[in-house]
């Protein structure tokens, strides 16, 4: 298979259910000093980066670099579809992820003093009652559970619901919403573009229908949650409309959990599969907050996101001309071997860990604070009521090409008694 085709299979959603073809493919696309372009079936051509300081070069000059009109992998015949719809290629609903520039800058300051590390910090009593409540969950489930589908989905999505207003009864809905936005269209399916479409309004609509009754209670009834920051925000002494606001919620709530939720199943895996580093971790606690920043590199939930070049620039010695796209691959660069050292042994004590997972520049996650305080709270709580675990069935992933982690990882467990 020639560095091209490699390169293109990184648009498949079904690779991401291999993950030891996904590190083959960034190893051998990293160690050829190239940056290769892709052309897959039924999607337009991208620039495959795959190093870690062209991924940060790319991420740290915006204005080079716009996540509009591309903000990620889509089928062609879908771009042209929201094209004609909507006027532009994202499609309906515009987030953070999409936007550039003052546009980008204004939205991202109504919820930054919010999630800045002080805010997040008072949040410790309440996600520290929901780390002991799924952990409690777990307890009972006489010995045995998937990890994943009975905890690791839950526990991140209660997080961010709570703070968003949205009731619990609404989370399994939320849930199957957040896999139908994140999972990506084969190329090679002949998927018809129109039921693709129809099929993303139905779930913009159920999201509608989720958040516009809090929008309107925050509007009239506000108090200090994240909820009635949104609700109530202003650019330029101008509410937001209901589809920019829409957008906030959309954001926050889908990739607020879905990645946290992939990395704490992750990050047990991998203690699990590395009994050294499960053994050193139950040693020595204080070393958790090192482990968390391992489990991220490790995971790197976020595999990629589109960006669309604005002049004629060089990465490194390749030409991009403006108008095309470029493709940067952050679970790569958290493989990269000349950023780490033994980049595939997990290692919970690793320093530095110049991680890329929470990306780099104007666009890296708003969220990270939180979702570091969400780990490490339940691992510090999960940890020392467990007396052994172990792996008790085949993992198995989710097929996307933008965010994707374990659907399944059953295990055996036993905790102290009491």
């Amino acid at each position: 298979m020639t560095l091209e085709e490699s390169a293109a299979r990184l648009s498949l959603p079904e690779v991401y259910t291999k993950p030891q073809e996904v590190d083959d493919i960034y190893t051998r696309l990293r160690q050829s000093g190239r940056i290769v372009r892709a052309k897959p079936e039924a999607m337009r051509p991208y620039w495959a980066v795959t190093k870690a300081t062209d991924i940060q070069f790319i991420e740290t000059n915006p204005d080079k670099f716009l996540a509009e009109p591309w903000p990620g992998m889509m089928v062609t015949a879908q771009e042209e579809r929201n094209l004609e719809l909507f006027g532009r290629i994202s499609g309906a609903t515009t987030t953070l992820v999409s936007m550039d520039g003052e546009t980008h800058h204004k939205h991202r300051l109504l919820a930054q003093a919010w999630f800045s590390p002080k805010n997040i910090k008072t949040l410790s009593p309440f996600v520290t009652e929901l780390a002991e409540r799924f952990i409690t969950k777990m307890e009972s489930m006489n010995g045995k559970c998937d990890f994943v589908q009975d905890v690791a989905y839950w526990y991140p999505l209660r997080v961010v619901n709570s703070i968003l207003g949205v009731p619990e009864s609404v989370d399994p809905t939320f849930l199957r919403l957040t896999r139908e936005l994140f999972g990506a269209i084969d190329p090679r399916s002949g998927f018809p573009v129109e039921e693709a479409l129809a099929s993303m309004q139905r779930t913009n609509n159920e999201f509608l229908e989720i958040f516009e009754p809090i929008i309107t209670n925050r509007r009239q009834n506000p108090t200090n949650d994240l909820a009635s920051t949104y609700a109530n925000a202003k650019i330029d002494g101008e509410p937001l409309g209901l589809a920019e606001t829409l957008g906030l919620f959309l954001i926050t709530a889908t990739a607020g959990h879905d990645t946290t939720s992939s990395t704490a199943a992750g990050g047990l895996k991998a203690l699990i599969e590395n009994s050294q580093e499960l053994k050193k971790l139950r040693e020595n606690p204080d070393l958790l907050p090192n482990a968390i920043e391992e489990f991220l590199r490790w995971v790197a939930p976020v595999k990629h996101f589109g960006r669309t070049a604005t002049v004629d620039i060089k990465i490194g010695d390749q030409l991009i001309r403006e108008g095309e796209q470029v493709v940067p691959f952050f679970a790569s660069a958290c493989r990269d071997e000349d950023i780490f050292e033994n980049p595939f042994e997990f290692r919970i004590d690793r320093k530095p860990n110049n991680h890329l997972a929470f990306g780099v520049g104007p666009h890296v996650c708003i969220g990270m604070y939180l979702a570091r305080l969400e780990l490490r709270i339940f691992f510090e709580k999960l940890l020392p009521r467990l007396k052994e675990i172990k792996i008790a069935g085949e993992p198995t992933y989710l097929p996307a090409n933008l965010v994707s982690g374990l659907t399944s990882l059953p295990i055996e467990f036993e905790f102290h008694s009491n």
